[in-house]
């Protein structure tokens, strides 16, 4: 067996049937913040077999961190399912084909394709840690074969900062019973679902949409009783793992994309009825107690309908001022794009591309005191616009939080950290068919999900990967900004100048990211 490798940096994807990386190296050369962690991919080639003994070990000086390795699972993408390709779209390369997003747990065994295996290196560097270069290697034992791989991992001298960034990926719970065959509320599903949203925190999310956990029942005409326990119970335990905000789902929804209507009580009832307004002011009133009751207040969204249009807008705008009446000192917020919804929100969340494209008309919000996020779902596709899709650059993803930075936007929101579609297979069907009210499309690939529903746990995917570290260069140019801001818009610049104008070299993206270390590190 003729053993083979290349070291290439978490900024561009590995590939099984691709050899040319623009970040390949002999040397494993990894850079991080103190708090931060230290990344790398390694593609062995020119195995033999399928399934082959594996094991990984680091050694000399760079064994003093705490490495995890992850077998690099093989995932695919195949040809496009419904449409021509808008305009301006920047697809990595052509489907079909297969890209190494999921990461799997290294185990005794690995699966190669076509005489190949990705392997991914993550260690987190204490916040202690002294700065400098520690050396090593780290050994390879595969099939009989054996590598000794050079590693110079660099720790810089800066801190990485807490979290401030406000971001959510929406959790799907009944996701996570189905593929993991596992009944809800049973001991195997609560292993798993916190095993997810300790994964959520790894990669810096701190809001939580809270889906489920609260009972209602009607106890006569226009009469409810709502029981907020396992809501309460939901909201403390996620709370100790260190979420801190938390978005309702949203009290009303369309029945079509086309009519005014915006119903509530899981679309039994329109929302400026009579009935409507009993609902929801024994609801909305319930959930209020119990939010003041516990001092979370300020913890918590509401989201009123998800994505409203120019057909709904006045009803829309209607149904937020009730929501504003009935549960006052809530933070009102919801996904959008430009339309005529002045006035209604406290946080606005619209696509990336809208915010560029009203620029003008989303900071007026801001001068009035709102608060202004972005989002990306299925769009854009198109226009150069950066998204988390697996056929576009993995820097894409890696970018979304930049572009927090450059324009002050202060969250994020993302509809699915593992919104699996009906029959779909994530690690073979990624243009899955998607309903939405009376609209049905086919998503993009990659859109329903960033985690990867493995064996007997959720396995973290690349994609999840470029947002945690994405979120971590965010608070790196915050900090840096708080000390010179010139500079860190500057380095900014030098690889994000807007969602659809970015630097796409990994090469010269990793020279940035070690220029923002080292200027922020000097700024001590």
């Amino acid at each position: 067996m003729n053993l083979k490798y290349q070291a290439v940096s978490s900024s561009e994807w590995l590939y099984p049937d691709v050899s040319a990386y623009a970040t390949a190296s002999a040397t494993m050369a990894c850079h991080a913040a103190r708090g931060g962690y230290l990344t790398a991919q390694v593609r062995l080639a020119g195995l033999e077999g399928g399934c082959l003994p594996l094991s990984c070990a680091m050694k000399g000086a760079a064994a003093a961190f705490a490495a995890e390795f992850y077998e690099m699972v093989p995932v695919f993408v195949g040809e496009q399912a419904f449409q021509t390709e808008p305009e301006g779209c920047c697809p990595n390369r052509a489907t079909p084909f297969y890209v190494y997003d999921c990461l799997k747990p290294l185990g005794e065994t690995c699966q190669a394709m076509d005489g190949v295996v990705g392997l991914y290196l993550s260690a987190k560097v204490p916040r202690d840690c002294a700065p400098g270069d520690y050396e090593g290697s780290l050994q390879v034992r595969c099939g009989g074969a054996a590598l000794d791989i050079p590693v110079a991992f660099t720790v810089h001298k800066a801190v990485l900062p807490g979290e401030t960034l406000k971001f959510t990926n929406w959790y799907n719970p009944h996701a996570v019973a189905q593929h993991h065959n596992a009944e809800m509320g049973s001991e195997e599903y609560k292993r798993l679902d916190l095993l997810y949203h300790q994964m959520m925190r790894r990669s810096h999310q701190n809001m939580l949409r809270v889906d489920g956990g609260i009972e209602v029942r009607e106890a006569g005409k226009n009469q409810y009783e709502f029981d907020f326990t396992q809501f309460e119970g939901y909201v403390r335990a996620a709370l100790a793992l260190g979420f801190t905000y938390f978005q309702m789902p949203a009290i009303g929804g369309r029945k079509s994309w086309r009519e005014s209507t915006i119903y509530v009580y899981g679309g039994k009832l329109p929302c400026l009825s009579y009935e409507g307004y009993a609902y929801l002011s024994q609801y909305l009133g319930g959930l209020g107690a119990v939010l003041r009751r516990n001092g979370w207040m300020d913890r918590f969204y509401l989201s009123i309908s998800d994505e409203p249009n120019d057909a709904n807008a006045v009803e829309y705008r209607a149904l937020c001022g009730m929501a504003r009446r009935l549960l006052p000192g809530v933070k009102l917020f919801d996904a959008m794009s430009h339309g005529p919804f002045y006035g209604s929100l406290d946080v606005y969340v619209p696509l990336n591309a809208e915010y560029e494209a009203y620029q003008a008309e989303f900071e007026r919000f801001r001068a009035g005191g709102d608060e202004l996020w972005h989002y990306v779902c299925c769009m854009p596709r198109g226009g150069g616009y950066v998204n988390r899709f697996l056929d576009y650059p993995l820097l894409t993803t890696r970018y979304l939080f930049w572009g927090n930075y450059k324009y002050g936007l202060t969250g994020y929101l993302h509809w699915a950290l593992n919104q699996y579609q009906p029959g779909q297979d994530p690690f073979k069907d990624n243009w899955p068919e998607h309903h939405n009210a009376d609209s049905v499309c086919f998503l993009p690939p990659g859109d329903t999900h960033v985690v990867y529903p493995g064996q007997g746990a959720p396995w973290m995917s690349m994609r999840l990967e470029a947002q945690r570290e994405s979120a971590e260069e965010y608070e790196l140019l915050r900090a840096l900004a708080a000390k010179d801001k010139a500079a860190a818009d500057a380095i900014c610049a030098k690889c994000f100048r807007g969602f659809s104008d970015v630097e796409h070299d990994p090469v010269a993206f990793d020279a940035v990211r070690i220029e923002l270390m080292e200027a922020l590190g000097g700024c001590d």
